[in-house]
């Protein structure tokens, strides 16, 4: 008795989610899209947790490439999967991007390609050669970004060298390979047109940061810089000496106008001698003259 008891109480615990489960399956039009919901997924994930690991300083664009490049060809997959359909024949790529009001992953892969990628310019430092189909897609990196780093490597092999105490013997040492690496950096960041990664600029940040807050290296480019600002300042003073000088002299010459105009308003009448002007009678005289010498027109008197 007892046996049959549970027995029939095992089945009635068990049936709710065998049905469930079933229910869940035969509801899930779908259910053919998840697995490659699933992968794509899981990259974007991949690629999340790399930049949150290389968040500072920023390092996407040198320390997440694999992860981006596998996020990026497996988004193309998702957009282009019309070979796999759901239960009621739509593709999957439809189901995914355009068949509800949100996707998730669309949002999330559109956050992490403009937010991270592109806020942190990784185009500036290098190009992809993307091989969507084949799944091969590879990076160059651009000429600028390259100098940089083996500039980089050397003013760090010069530093290497020198023990950690001899900070002053670093900074006699090193200091025309941090010049010319400082130098070049500048030369391209102040450049129209021409940016660098944010990969290259906070690496070059921090090596300042070094070189002169944590060893005391002089700035010798201190000098060139405080050259700089006391000709921009003086070449903005001699733009707004200009501006008012040019209002100065336009409202002194408004106000000379203006002084002529009242001075020859405020000027007595013209007055003709009385000898000069015409009297009736000889008005008359010259409209009689006038009269005698023109022809006469007369109307023809009707018949």
């Amino acid at each position: 008795m007892f046996s049959r008891f549970l027995t029939i109480n095992t089945i009635l615990i068990l049936f709710p989610h065998v049905f469930t489960d079933r229910l869940g399956q035969d509801w899930n039009i779908n259910a053919p899209c998840q697995p490659y919901i699933e992968k794509f997924s899981l990259a974007i994930s991949k690629m999340a947790e790399c930049a949150a690991n290389y968040t500072s300083p920023p390092k996407v664009c040198t320390q997440c490439i694999d992860q981006y490049i596998n996020f990026k060809e497996m988004e193309y997959t998702m957009k282009h999967l019309n070979n796999v359909t759901a239960t009621d024949k739509t593709p999957c790529s439809q189901v995914i991007y355009g068949q509800y009001l949100l996707s998730y992953v669309h949002e999330m892969a559109n956050s992490l390609s403009r937010q991270i990628w592109d806020n942190s310019r990784c185009d500036s430092c290098l190009v992809i050669k993307w091989d969507f189909e084949g799944g091969d897609s590879r990076i160059i990196y651009d000429e600028k970004t390259v100098n940089f780093h083996n500039k980089l490597t050397d003013w760090r092999k010069c530093a290497i060298n020198d023990t950690p105490t001899a900070e002053g013997d670093i900074c006699k040492r090193c200091t025309g390979s941090f010049d010319e690496l400082f130098n070049f950096y500048w030369k391209i960041y102040t450049e129209p047109g021409v940016d660098f990664c944010l990969d290259v600029e906070t690496t070059m940040n921090d090596t300042m940061n070094i070189w002169h807050s944590i060893w005391k290296c002089p700035d010798d480019s201190k000098n060139d810089r405080k050259y700089d600002t006391t000709m921009v300042y003086s070449s903005t003073a001699a733009f707004i000496l200009v501006i008012i000088f040019f209002y100065v002299g336009s409202y002194i010459q408004a106000e000379k106008t203006v002084r002529q105009f009242e001075d020859y308003s405020a000027r007595p009448p013209i007055q003709i001698p009385r000898s000069r002007l015409i009297s009736s009678s000889t008005f008359n005289d010259q409209v009689s003259d006038y009269s005698s010498l023109a022809p006469s027109f007369s109307i023809p008197e009707e018949n």
